[in-house]
């Protein structure tokens, strides 16, 4: 009880948002935290296996209730919190949490949107919770969001559940002193595979590369959503129209993008005709 005291202290309160090395000659302290979740993330950090054991002898993990049995409550150089916040206690505890941390990390989903139990804040209460309980009296719930709704986070690490490779880069640039760069760029680049005629065994795609629809459009292809995301990345229409004619230009779902084509056969015959009349 004493130590939290002492983190309470605003003096005492580490510097936040930048990369959390150990004082000089230390191991940088670090806690792993859960709120309202499944636990999935932690389990992630522990099937790093032979990594995490290298990456705990060069920290100092004080807090980590799924991996250890005796845990204190900061502060700490590094925190990682996973799970939505769903409870007025939660919502304290988080706060908390905050002022003893100097790099605040959100693992997985529902640290970072709310994830699956935010699924609830669509429903009423009566809706979701009467169904489970007898009574609601009991219950202090509150709309479920990622931490991030209540406090400062450094590091969003996305995903149900995290990529540990992510969480491993993470950690490592940590150490050495290097604030990691968040994620800026999308899954996908612009790929026509939603839309296009399966049966090539993803060929391109597995080996990350974009498809550009070699095997034609299927029939109920829907492509104005398409074409509404490559205007929002910047694209012309010239490019869009290149895009939809490189393989099956002459289809008909394409056509609204492509336009008529040009029939060249047809402008001959007629400058033919017209030199015959002169």
């Amino acid at each position: 009880m004493a130590e939290h005291k002492k983190a309470a202290n605003p003096k005492k309160q580490p510097k936040q948002g930048k990369a959390a090395k150990g004082k000089k000659g230390k191991k940088p302290v670090v806690g792993i935290f859960s709120f309202t979740s499944c636990e999935g993330c932690q389990f992630e950090i522990l099937d790093c296996e032979d990594d995490l054991l290298e990456l705990f002898s060069r920290t100092k993990v004080t807090h980590f209730p799924m991996g250890k049995a005796t845990n204190e409550e900061g502060p700490f150089d590094i925190t990682i919190v996973e799970g939505a916040i769903t409870t007025p206690e939660e919502a304290r505890k988080i706060k908390d949490l905050r002022k003893k941390s100097k790099f605040l990390i959100a693992i997985g989903s529902c640290a970072s949107y709310g994830g699956v139990p935010a699924i609830k804040d669509f429903y009423t209460e009566e809706e979701i919770e009467v169904p489970v309980y007898h009574s609601t009296k009991i219950i202090k719930s509150i709309r479920a969001d990622g931490i991030g709704h209540y406090v400062k986070v450094d590091y969003y690490m996305h995903g149900c559940p995290p990529n540990k490779c992510e969480f491993l880069t993470v950690m490592k640039d940590l150490l050495v002193g290097k604030t990691p760069r968040q994620p800026d760029y999308p899954v996908c680049k612009p790929c026509m595979g939603p839309i296009t005629n399966g049966g090539c065994d993803s060929v391109c795609t597995d080996h990350k590369i974009p498809c550009t629809g070699c095997r034609g459009p299927v029939e109920d292809a829907t492509i104005d959503p398409l074409v509404h995301l490559y205007e929002k990345m910047g694209y012309t229409h010239d490019d869009i129209k290149r895009f939809f004619m490189g393989y099956a230009g002459t289809s008909k779902v394409f056509s609204g993008v492509v336009g008529k084509t040009c029939d060249i056969y047809e402008e001959k015959k007629s400058k033919t005709a017209s030199k015959e009349k002169k």
